[in-house]
């Protein structure tokens, strides 16, 4: 068989997936009970004006069903074989796909994320990704608020019904009939004064408390 049929098989491949994938966010996203709260400097930046938006790696599967109606959306994907999956399924959720990753094609992947807020796009990326260290911002998302002086509005997720693979960040995948918390927390703003790291164990900070804020939100009412 040659490449070219090889190839064209797996986009076959990687189109039935997605829709399967669309499919069933779909289907939870219907049957699940959404609980919202933002940060009063973050209420005020969204759906008014361009940001980033950060979440932990293993949390991105819970923002496609809340975040299709958001607007303009560009999310940096992984250029691996389970990246193509995501890359494949955000279309049909209103979002645009920029390939890449800090270890493969990062700092173009970069460029593309730059390119896209030109246009009107909100970045959207796991600063912990595609390899980790899992709940640890990297220097790449701080490179981008440099680049664009976009603030990172830093988005903590949960759900109380969900289900987790065996991967380094426990990938996490919504259930129906949950609550699902979304937690803005402050945002955070480039400094050419502070160090870099620094600015990395901030959004750290900041996206760990949202993120625990949010599983809070999701026990009540149990």
């Amino acid at each position: 068989m040659s490449k070219k049929v090889k190839n064209k098989n797996k986009s076959w491949h990687y189109a039935i997936v997605a829709y399967l994938i669309a499919g069933y966010v779909y289907f939870v996203g219907l049957f699940t009970k959404f609980i919202y709260k933002k940060d009063k400097q973050a209420q005020e930046l969204d759906d008014k004006q361009q940001v980033i938006y950060a979440f932990w790696h293993n949390q991105q599967s819970f923002l496609l069903f809340p975040y299709r109606k958001k607007g303009k959306i560009s999310v940096l994907v992984s250029m691996s074989s389970d990246g193509e999956y995501i890359a494949s399924s955000l279309p049909k959720f209103n979002m645009k796909a920029t390939r890449g990753s800090s270890t493969r094609g990062g700092f173009a992947a970069l460029r593309g994320l730059i390119e896209d807020a030109k246009k009107g796009f909100n970045p959207a990326l796991t600063p912990d990704g595609p390899r980790g260290p899992i709940y640890k911002a990297s220097p790449g998302i701080i490179y981008l608020a440099r680049k664009t002086r976009l603030p990172i509005i830093p988005a903590g997720v949960d759900c109380s019904h969900k289900f987790h693979v065996n991967s380094w960040d426990k990938f996490q995948i919504p259930l129906p009939f949950g609550r699902l918390a979304i937690v803005y927390g402050e945002p955070l703003y480039f400094n050419p004064e502070q160090d870099t790291q620094v600015l990395c164990d901030i959004l750290t900070e900041r996206l760990n408390k949202a993120t625990k804020e949010a599983a809070k939100l999701c026990k009540k009412g149990k």
